[in-house]
């Protein structure tokens, strides 16, 4: 018997399939990865979460958009706690932020009918109404209001009526093309202040542990030795609008700017609320720390007073033009401000709807300044044969003595051009008035610099000075009437008491129209007389800085209403993030 053989495949053919199967895997590999590499890429985004840490000098006294106004730390932290029916865009324009589209305005323009969104909670919980909207104006309107006498006087000229849950109608006596700005005020809960008496809201405890509708809420209010010494918001779940991707926001309070500088050194805060022109040489020399300069709706003004029988000549056009002409202004922002300020050419700032960008730029000319008051009859060293004083401007000299005037001075039938310049305590506007009096002297103008605190309250509303200078605010519609109607000259905010009944028409027309186009034909015409008049010295608008640590980012400024609205922007800085896979296509 035969056995039957057994035969084997060779064993080489088939390991060299199998070699030829593995490269080709790993060449497909290969090139897909290859592919991956050159198409697709990761990035850091911004991710929900992290805490930034702000320190500023000052003190909280009342997170309360009532009662905020005359303190930047109260005003910084109502702008993330509170919401107001509009909010100023950075152009100044109101726009919807509670109210859920831009008020309704009937055909007698006397009627502005706002709707109300009706997704809003506040950061207990409880529902947005138009019964908060309600409480808030009649809070206003209570005589026992402590907070702004103008705000409250102006809402007690309008009726306002809840016409259903969502929805409230605002009546005035008279078209007022502005009133939609007064609609950005911050609206309180009726459920929390619903027992307290108008004259007790400051001494609230509400103050330091609010209630609002914004995207940050108060979780924490810490103190040592009796000061407040930090404020912790927390994100608001119940934001209506886009959630921020910080967590939480912390305001650490110092004495004064250099202990705000050393608390950054040493790692405690990542932001400087506001940094003087000063000191930024000393900042910048911080490689991971970004400065931020935006300018500020408002202007550094000079006002005459032209109502006080001391100072006569300001009633004279020719000598305020010449002290115009006097001034270089471009020159006092570069020496005494480090460059950090605007040179304004009108009233209606440079970012708004209304300035006249065909009005000339005034340029320095003190050769002018001295013939407009030679012209006026204001010599140089000119002497007078019996002086008799009767104010402080006046030359002193007994009756037919002759009194030889000085030659740098001007004077006329026996009163020297002399007056006192009233400004803030802070050194930053007192080194800007000796400056100005500097280059007024130059002229033969001789002034006094005088220093004090509260000075609205002590000089301008009494009318007890003959020129100060002061910065206005100018935030949102650039309505100037407040400061230019004779009306206001007794009681209001027409400080110098100027009176030119052609100019308040213009600025009455321009109240009583909706028109936008009109509004700035008048108020062209407004610039127009107000450079030829100088009812006042304008010099510039103020630059506000800040600075915050690159760990922060998303940080972006443009103009400002208030230095508050650098905070416009914080849903878009961050701190924490994540990386993800794009297309590099």
């Amino acid at each position: 018997m035969m056995r039957r053989m057994k035969t084997r495949r060779p064993v080489a053919g088939h390991v060299r399939w199998q070699v030829i199967i593995v490269a080709a895997g790993i060449a497909l590999l290969a090139t897909l990865l290859l592919y991956v590499a050159l198409t697709l890429t990761t990035n850091l985004v911004p991710a929900q979460g992290g805490t930034y840490i702000e320190g500023m000098v000052g003190q909280p006294r009342a997170i309360n958009p009532l009662l905020c106004q005359f303190n930047d730390v109260d005003r910084d932290l109502c702008s993330l706690v509170f919401n107001g029916l509009m909010r100023l865009d950075s152009h100044g324009l109101p726009q919807p932020d509670l109210a859920a589209r831009p008020a309704e305005l009937s055909d007698d323009g006397l009627t502005y009918t706002v709707t109300l969104r009706s997704d809003v909670r506040w950061h207990d919980g409880q529902p947005f109404t138009a019964d908060d909207v309600l409480f808030t104006i009649n809070l206003l309107k209570d005589p026992d209001f402590p907070g702004l006498g103008d705000l409250a006087e102006l809402w007690r000229t309008i009726e306002i009526s809840r016409v259903n849950t969502y929805k409230l109608a605002f009546k005035l006596q008279e078209p007022f093309a502005p009133f939609q700005d007064y609609l950005t005020l911050g609206i309180l809960p009726a459920h929390a202040l619903r027992d307290v008496p108008p004259a007790d809201l400051p001494s609230d405890d509400f103050n330091l542990r609010p209630i609002g509708t914004g995207p940050f809420k108060v979780e924490d209010v810490g103190t040592a030795g009796g000061q407040v010494d930090h404020i912790l918001l927390a994100a608001n779940p119940y934001y209506f609008g886009r959630q921020p991707y910080l967590a939480k926001i912390e305001f650490k309070f110092f004495a004064d700017d250099l202990a705000v500088f050393n608390a950054y050194r040493a790692g405690q805060v990542q932001g400087i609320a506001q940094v003087p022109y000063t000191e930024l040489p000393r900042l910048r020399q911080y490689s991971h720390l970004s400065i931020f300069s935006a300018p500020v709706a408002s202007y550094a003004v000079i006002f005459f007073n032209l109502t006080s029988p001391d100072v006569p000549f300001f009633e004279e056009k020719e000598v305020r033009q010449a002290l115009f002409y006097a001034l270089d202004r471009q020159q006092l922002v570069d020496r005494t401000l480090g460059g950090n300020g605007i040179v304004v050419r009108s009233p209606m700032l440079p970012d708004t709807w209304a300035s006249d960008s065909t009005l000339p730029f005034v340029r320095p000319d003190p050769d002018k300044a001295r013939a407009l008051l030679d012209a006026a009859g204001w010599k140089l060293g000119q002497t007078s044969s019996d002086a008799k004083p009767t104010g402080p401007g006046e030359i002193i000299g007994g009756a037919g003595v002759p009194l030889v005037i000085p030659p740098g001075v001007r004077s006329k039938e026996g009163r020297l051009l002399s007056f006192t310049l009233l400004t803030s305590i802070d050194s930053t506007h007192s080194s800007l008035a000796k400056a100005i009096a500097e280059q007024w002297l130059a002229v033969g103008v001789t002034v006094t610099v005088q220093s004090a605190p509260m000075l609205v309250t002590n000089y301008l509303a009494p009318r007890s000075f003959e020129a100060v200078l002061i910065d206005v605010s100018m935030a949102g519609d650039p309505d100037p009437y407040p400061f230019w109607h004779e009306t206001q000259a007794s009681g209001g905010q027409n400080y110098g008491g100027y009176k030119n009944r052609d100019m308040s028409e213009i600025l009455e027309q321009a109240r009583r129209t909706s028109d936008l186009n009109a509004r700035r034909q008048l108020y062209q015409r407004f610039q127009q007389m107000f450079a030829d008049e100088v009812p006042a010295i304008l010099l510039h608008q103020p630059i506000y800085t800040f600075a915050v640590d690159d760990r922060v980012g998303g940080v972006q400024i443009g103009p400002l209403e208030y230095p508050s609205d650098r905070f416009r922007t914080v849903a878009d800085w961050y701190i924490v993030t994540r990386r993800v896979i794009v297309s590099g296509r």
